[in-house]
């Protein structure tokens, strides 16, 4: 599919609130095309076959080292001028496979695998980052973002990209009221971007480019010298098209991203740099943890089938030797809310960065049954 049919794709946004509203399809007033339902949901919250385990979420690492010589190139992707977010602070135990590092702002252990050497440092000046905050409009980077803050400090940061004729509001349906005061109540934050650069190349529709990924390496660094939250933790989500545009800052952004978790999203092929599989991640030693949920084949379709692009998603990660779990939801287009978001936060808590060993399985019981460790093969079974 070449991108010029996907412009446009994503007119009407589909979402229901994971804080437990209604389940009815809303209209965003999108100008475009128009998202489609495509039918329910097809969710539940049954756990057959899935032991309940639970992560204690208070890991940590400490952001205040400088690696030396730490830029690094990031293939010129993701990245307009070609170059990585810049200097890089580093934990004490990064490079080490396997080891622990130890949080100097909480006094948390985290356990098994690395810390990111690519976190970006602040470009000019950091807005003021309020404990407590909740849908507070800063700028970063001179752009605007939604944020909910905590009144402590070494918590996840979570990024979230809204859908074609959505808001940064719209985290409180796709990600969940409730998911957001768990990253609050760790000391972390929660940053809903509320407008596109619309530089760099377009991740999917035009809602989304990879020049907003210069706003989120800013939130990154702000959040980091203000709010020392814990690196090994920092996630991305999105639906439709903010779900391709996470999809992407999962590769050109490697460097830091330990995790994503798409509603609706994928690869696209529509010939995009991170569209193709020979191309590595930012940092190629890390491939993000991914959480693909997604509609059946045939119905999940919006020009796009972004059952096809989750498992092409899925597949490639597998080829990278990432983990990724699928999320069949037998639904329509962005059709997982609310029974998925508690399994988004709990895929996110058990997935820092380069984790090691990978926690699943077993599948946690939070999860709908209708999760599966991918990958998924396209045609909806399982290879």
């Amino acid at each position: 599919m070449h991108r010029q049919l996907v412009i446009g794709l994503l007119g009407i946004g589909f979402f229901v609130a994971c804080a437990g509203g209604s389940t009815s399809p809303v209209d965003l007033g999108g100008s475009s095309g128009g998202e489609s339902s495509g039918g329910s949901n097809g969710g539940n919250n049954s756990s057959s076959g899935q032991s309940s385990t639970s992560s204690n979420g208070g890991d940590n690492s400490s952001s205040s080292g400088t690696s030396p010589g730490g830029s690094s190139s990031s293939n010129g992707g993701g990245n307009p001028g070609g170059s990585s977010t810049g200097g890089t602070s580093s934990s004490s135990s990064s490079g080490t496979s396997g080891g622990s590092s130890t949080s100097s702002s909480s006094g948390s252990t985290d356990t098994g695998g690395e810390s990111p050497t690519m976190l970006p440092t602040v470009s000019g000046t950091c807005p003021t980052i309020a404990p407590g905050s909740s849908g507070t409009s800063l700028t970063f980077a001179g752009e605007p973002v939604d944020v909910w803050t905590g009144s402590g400090t070494g918590g996840p940061l979570v990024m979230f990209w809204f859908e074609t004729g959505g808001s940064p509001t719209d985290v409180s349906f796709q990600f969940g009221t409730a998911q957001i005061s768990a990253v609050t109540a760790a000391g972390g934050m929660v940053a809903s971007f509320a407008k596109s650069t619309g530089t760099g190349t377009d991740t999917g529709d035009a809602v989304w480019f990879t020049g907003d990924f210069t706003t989120a390496d800013q939130v990154v660094a702000c959040a980091i010298q203000q709010l020392h939250i814990n690196t090994r933790r920092i996630f991305t989500t999105g639906a439709s098209a903010g779900a391709l545009q996470a999809t992407w800052m999962s590769y050109a952004r490697s460097g830091y991203i330990a995790a994503a978790a798409t509603l609706s999203g994928g690869l696209t092929g529509a010939g995009g740099f991170y569209e193709d599989p020979t191309t590595m991640p930012q940092d190629p030693t890390n491939v993000p943890s991914a959480m693909a949920v997604h509609g059946a084949t045939g119905v999940d379709v919006v020009v796009l089938d972004f059952a096809v692009a989750s498992a092409a998603w899925e597949a490639d990660i597998a080829s990278k030797h990432g983990f990724s779990m699928d999320c069949n939801t037998g639904g329509g287009h962005v059709s997982g809310p609310p029974q998925i978001c508690p399994g988004i936060w709990q895929f996110f808590e058990d997935h820092p960065f380069k984790v090691s060993p990978q926690p699943y399985p077993p599948i946690p019981a939070v999860f709908p049954s209708y999760c599966v460790i991918g990958p998924r093969a396209a045609d909806g079974g399982t290879p």
